[in-house]
């Protein structure tokens, strides 16, 4: 995008606007200054990743009357800035006396707070931190401006919840430059104190946050080998010509590069590998180099082969079972980032830089694009758990029916009834989740906390295991309970357990829990959506009736004493009440 005049990215955005469909995606942005060009630099962004979004603003310096008037939008952006908290406040502050500032900052606190409080149900509000940079001039002390903007911060950091995410803009604004950040005489005359640059850098730091809320974040790091995990191109230089260690200034960049890679691994990051070479010399040099941080069992799946990266990137969406948009592809060949690019435009393509020292660099600003509001013990595990998976496959190629080779698993479903301690990994499900997802609605820890808290709502998560290993914490059923009426509010399961009936044998089990409680009707929904047609025949596979659809949804009905139970026997259950 940065790439973009404004001018174009006026025009582009118009189009996608006339060419999306599907709910309108609303964000609101409640501002005391002018930030009017955000709205169409942000539409653009997301728009032009699916996301069907529109800009909304609040009246200007309005932010806690209209927060409580936007409380029910999707998201929210504050730029709440010091600078004008009162009018001219950042030359101001400095011959203020102690008492006042002290009023000020203690106002201001108290207005964070309301806000806060007052957007605690949107999914995701964006805060960003108050900065005092673009008016400092003494960097060799504070001033009480700085002291103030400082002071805000800090207590602001304390009241914030997990969806509440910060935004440091003095980082932004030391990526764009001080004096490409702002334009002060557009600030003086209509308070408009961002440039275009420093807007168009914004959205790109922001832009992951909402794919992440949205189910469209990025999971898998896929890599070339050759001048891309190390130096060097190993056909031609061979295993001891290739550079990876501290002996050359190119090895050092490379070693260097592993190891963020390494890092990347623990925030549950997959990498996998995509390279025009040889399979057995790339095997080699994972399973023996010396030099090599990354090793076999850092990769989960790899396409080493001749054939053309297009192809080889589809395959490996196929048998990891997610979405291309969920791809980062790095590759040194400006050729074969082009194709990629061409082809497959929902994969975001990097290109190793000409001047190496700053590969690096870039690696490390590839974090952002698997931000994750929370980190899971199934993230830490994830590589592991993809390579069970593969494991399972291999193994169902020797049975002769489906049947049979479920039953070799011994597969076990143990269910954990409103278990507070699970509420991250339930939150980041319904965030993640998109395939076996009937309505996919996108909850915070605290939204699901306050169900869990709810005695009209039944929340129940469950985990998987098998000969193989630990699936980990894999789905998720809400339901709302209204006298002898169940609502099934929300019910999803990670691609990771599909195609074992897992789904029937929890759904039965939920039937008996809902009936033992009292429950003697229950009802539920549908709500198609692009990647979740695998569960449109579901409920009615289990004997519930339809209603006609009503817009955009179907609605599913049952008196449980027609409920008809599975007769499937090789799936355990436990659970914990």
């Amino acid at each position: 995008m940065n790439e973009l005049k404004y001018t174009e990215i006026l025009t582009k955005n118009r189009e996608l606007g006339k060419s999306l469909t599907g709910p309108v995606y609303q964000i609101a942005v409640l501002s005391n200054i002018v930030v009017n060009q955000l709205s169409d630099i942000l539409e653009f962004e997301l728009r032009r990743q699916g996301i069907n979004a529109k800009v909304v603003f609040g009246e200007y310096n309005n932010i806690v009357q209209d927060s409580s008037r936007f409380k029910d939008s999707n998201a929210v952006i504050l730029f709440w800035e010091a600078a004008n908290l009162t009018e001219g406040l950042q030359s101001q502050a400095e011959s203020m006396d102690a008492s006042s500032l002290s009023a000020l900052i203690e106002h201001t606190q108290n207005e964070i707070e309301l806000v806060l409080n007052n957007l605690q149900h949107v999914p995701l509000v964006l805060f960003n931190t108050f900065s005092s940079l673009l008016f400092t001039a003494n960097e060799l002390k504070d001033g009480k401006f700085s002291l103030l903007s400082k002071k805000l911060k800090s207590n602001m950091a304390d009241r914030i919840a997990s969806h509440q995410l910060p935004i440091d803009l003095d980082k932004i604004i030391a990526k764009v430059g001080l004096g490409a950040s702002t334009d002060f005489r557009q600030y003086q005359s209509s308070k408009a104190l961002y440039s275009i640059e420093f807007l168009k850098t914004y959205v790109d730091t922001v832009t992951p946050a909402f794919r992440a809320v949205t189910g469209m974040g990025r999971k898998v790091l896929v890599l070339d080998c050759d001048n891309t995990l190390w130096g060097g191109i190993l056909g031609e230089d061979g295993e001891n010509g290739i550079q990876i260690g501290d002996g050359t200034r190119s090895g050092k960049v490379f070693r260097e590069i592993q190891h963020i890679l390494r890092g990347f691994l623990k925030q549950g990051i997959l990498l996998a590998l995509c390279s025009k070479n040889n399979p057995e010399d790339v095997n080699h040099i994972l399973s023996g180099h010396s030099d090599m941080v990354l090793t076999d069992s850092d990769i989960v799946a790899k396409k080493v082969n001749w054939n053309d990266k297009v192809t080889n990137l589809r395959e490996l969406a196929n048998e990891l079972n997610l979405g291309l948009e969920s791809f980062v592809f790095i590759d040194d060949s400006q050729f074969e980032i082009g194709l990629v690019e061409k082809e497959l435009p929902q994969v975001k393509c990097i290109k190793v830089p000409e001047v190496l020292s700053n590969y690096p660099e870039v690696l490390r600003s590839l974090e952002r694009e698997f931000f994750s509001f929370n980190r899971t013990a199934e993230d830490a595990d994830k590589t592991k758990m993809y390579q069970q998976e593969w494991k399972r496959n291999s193994e169902s190629t020797k049975f002769t029916s489906t049947e049979d080779y479920l039953r070799s698993l011994n597969l076990q479903i143990n269910v954990q009834w409103n278990e507070a301690v699970l509420t991250p990994r339930a939150a980041q499900l319904t965030q993640k989740t998109n395939q076996f997802n009937f309505t996919t609605k996108r909850y915070t820890e605290g939204d699901i906390q306050r169900m869990i808290n709810d005695k009209n709502y039944l929340v129940a998560s469950f985990s998987v295991n098998d000969k193989y290993g630990d699936y980990g914490i894999t789905g998720l059923l809400i339901s709302k309970l209204n006298g002898s009426m169940a609502n099934i509010d929300t019910f999803l399961m990670s691609c990771r357990v599909i195609g074992r009936n897992i789904e029937i044998v929890f759904f039965d089990y939920v039937i008996e829990k809902l009936k033992s409680v009292g429950i003697k009707d229950i009802e539920s929904e549908y709500i198609p959506t692009a990647k979740n047609q695998q569960v449109a025949t579901f409920y009615s596979s289990r004997g519930l009736n339809a209603d006609p659809e009503k817009g955009k949804k179907f609605v599913y009905r049952i008196n449980l004493k027609d409920y008809k139970f599975s007769d499937i026997n090789y799936i355990g259950i436990a659970h914990n009440g």
